[in-house]
């Protein structure tokens, strides 16, 4: 009987196997795979995320990796859509290497150069107010590709429930200018606007 540490360990693998999958497909095997880590999001929000600096090192004299990570608690989604997620690390990956901007306002708001990249690499993007070029989708093309690559994957997931991981609600909420920066506190989700900059504010995440 398998138990859970080999089933974590399988998930590992089966995300370092999806990524040099989209890798070859779309970069033509040009990235340098990264540390891939499993890892909860505590605020329960993110599926994944890329982390730029080299983190990861075998010793103090040797250069570091940088990590991708997919988060814990969402495991148990559909194939496809844990390779949206790996697909769209990679898209940062890619930025990293180049040396492009691809986000702003500390990482979280995704900008019209990341959803070119995505876009030309497996891909559909659409617009989101708050975290920008951010929603993403397989394009026809990458979810004919992933087809052949997977069936249903069932993975060790993180129940978000347990152990803290419980997402706490506040009783206000903040919202940003994009422009100057200012910020104001509201006790319930509202539209609102900074009369300096004529910018709608955003909520902070």
């Amino acid at each position: 009987m398998t138990n859970a540490s080999e089933k974590y360990i399988d998930a590992i693998r089966y995300l370092g196997d999806l990524y040099d999958f989209w890798n070859e497909k779309y970069y033509g095997g040009e990235l340098v795979k990264p540390v891939i880590t499993i890892q909860a999001d505590t605020k329960n929000k993110a599926t994944g995320w890329f982390v730029c600096g080299e983190v990861w090192h075998e010793s103090a004299e040797e250069a570091g990796s940088v990590e991708l990570n997919i988060s814990a608690q969402f495991l148990n989604r559909p194939a496809a859509d844990i390779a949206e997620t790996m697909l769209h690390e990679l898209a940062h990956q890619y930025a990293h290497v180049n040396k492009m901007q691809d986000c702003s306002r500390g990482g979280s708001y995704h900008n019209k150069l990341f959803a070119r990249i995505a876009e030309t690499h497996g891909l559909t993007v659409e617009k989101d107010s708050r975290i920008g070029w951010a929603l993403i989708k397989l394009s026809p093309a990458a979810a004919e590709l992933f087809a052949g690559f997977s069936s249903e994957h069932k993975l060790i997931y993180r129940d978000p429930d347990k152990r803290g991981m419980k997402v706490k609600s506040s009783s206000t909420r903040k919202y940003i200018c994009p422009i100057c920066g200012t910020s104001v506190r509201a006790t319930k989700r509202v539209a609102i606007m900074c009369a300096e900059c004529m910018e709608l504010m955003y909520e902070e995440e």
